[in-house]
């Protein structure tokens, strides 16, 4: 994005006559200061670039001397932040990490998920979780790493990801693997077409400890909905699924997520997966 800055200013100013190009001043008094600080406040602030782009419009509104410019240097920062809004989401197709793969669990049953959007690139691991006493104690396991366009640092990127994929229902599709799985154990006949996901209200942060570490992670539990078996408009509870999530820095976000039916024990005694977690956390 800081490269891109700097070739718009070439592209707009090569053609001047004396052949030199005046690049800190291309944008402004502190124009180009200004936006190199936008680029490395993405590793600093919450949410990334949806709290920082529309705060560096305020500040530069606010005061008169930002206004003088933006009638000035308007044109040429406006292809600048457009550029780099490009450039930022176009690294949302970068691959990710392979996603964490405890040996406890042995291989996944899935490497990949044909039904997870193109957007934004991630990689995803499935197991299948068996009882040994033939009960209803099954467990559909995935482990995410997604890519995080919005935001490159770790600080609350876990949350802002769990909550734009809640607002624009970004889980829904990624989950049909698991409800298709969920439908050859129990004994509902369930459409992985016609599930809702309903959020169920409990705190968004759980502590774990692994590896003698103590880990905070954002947690969001759901009721798993079947629209098929009820004429409910919020269908009838056929299970739960449970996701924690662990941020990197450089825009990456690991996610665990598992899917347990009614009637399962630990949707009563291990609430938060604990075991699973823990297992998930250890492993590289």
């Amino acid at each position: 994005m800081v490269a891109v800055l700097f070739l718009i200013v070439y592209i707009s100013k090569r053609n001047e006559t004396d052949g030199q190009i005046e690049y800190r001043l291309a944008y402004g008094d502190k124009g180009l200061e200004m936006l190199i600080a936008c680029v490395a406040l993405l590793w600093l602030i919450p949410w990334g670039v949806l709290i920082v782009l529309p705060l560096a419009l305020i500040l530069s509104i606010l005061s008169p001397a930002g206004r003088e410019s933006w009638q000035e240097f308007g044109k040429i920062r406006t292809y600048a932040i457009i550029s780099m809004i490009i450039v930022l989401l176009i690294g949302g197709f970068a691959p990710t990490s392979i996603p964490k793969s405890p040996e406890e669990w042995g291989a996944p049953l899935f490497v990949e998920n044909p039904n997870a959007p193109l957007y934004p690139a991630g990689q995803q691991y499935t197991w299948l979780m068996l009882p040994t006493d033939g009960g209803l104690n099954v467990e559909i396991v995935q482990s995410l790493s997604l890519r995080t366009p919005h935001q490159l640092g770790k600080f609350a990127s876990a949350s802002s990801t769990l909550a734009i994929a809640d607002i624009f229902d970004m889980q829904q599709s990624r989950m049909v693997q698991a409800i298709q799985l969920l439908d050859e154990q129990i004994v509902f006949d369930i459409d992985e077409n016609e599930m809702l996901l309903l959020p169920i209200k409990d705190k968004k942060t759980h502590t774990y400890e692994a590896g003698g570490e103590k880990h905070e992670l954002d947690i969001r539990l759901y009721e798993l909905r079947s629209l098929t078996l009820s004429s409910d408009p919020q269908g009838v509870k056929v299970g739960e699924v449970f996701c924690a999530a662990e941020s990197s820095w450089g825009g990456e976000l690991d996610i665990l997520v598992v899917v347990r039916p009614i009637g399962h024990t630990g949707l009563s005694s291990d609430r938060y997966a604990e075991s699973l977690t823990v297992q998930w956390l250890s492993a590289e």
